[in-house]
């Protein structure tokens, strides 16, 4: 019996094709962004955003936000700034942050609401809420006792006659 399972040769018999180790798929490249959920705390309250938004609902997240510049009185503005919220905030978190719009115990009041809207906006962005601290260029050279930011005046060039040659 152990003769069916030895080559003439003496080796093993090579495994059947369906059953041959197919050869791993090419290494996609992964897009995965770690996400983070984004929340933030108003008085005893904390309200919860999406930790990233979707490209059509960012889209109208940045436009609601930059059209508040173009409206002609303050209600819309307002409304514009809640729109937006309205998109990124989990509903119950919404629901909560729009009631104290108006709760005058505990209000949530319109300054409040833009510095949120203002903070989504940047990290949705991915951009810091911090301004980065200033730096240098590096020191000042000894020799030119003039800072890097002072301006100078460009030199003049000065091109000399050509003189014609012998040929």
């Amino acid at each position: 019996m152990t003769e069916l399972l030895t080559h003439p040769n003496g080796a093993a018999p090579a495994a059947p094709p369906s059953m041959a180790a197919a050869a791993p798929p090419a290494a996609a490249r992964d897009f995965t962004k770690k996400r983070k959920l984004l929340d933030f705390r108003i008085d005893d309250d904390i309200f919860e955003a999406a930790p990233v938004l979707p490209g059509d609902i960012y889209a109208e997240f940045v436009t609601l936000y930059t059209s508040t510049g173009d409206v002609e009185n303050y209600q819309e503005q307002h409304d514009l700034l809640k729109r937006a919220l309205s998109l990124v905030l989990f509903d119950e978190s919404y629901t909560r942050f729009a009631a104290r719009l108006a709760d005058k115990k505990h209000p949530i009041d319109d300054g409040q609401m833009s510095e949120v809207v203002l903070w989504l906006l940047e990290e949705y962005a991915g951009r810091p809420t911090q301004p980065s601290q200033p730096s240098s260029d590096g020191p000042a050279s000894p020799d030119s006792g003039t800072s890097s930011t002072e301006s100078t005046q460009p030199v003049e060039s000065i091109s000399l006659p050509s003189q014609p040659t012998d040929s």
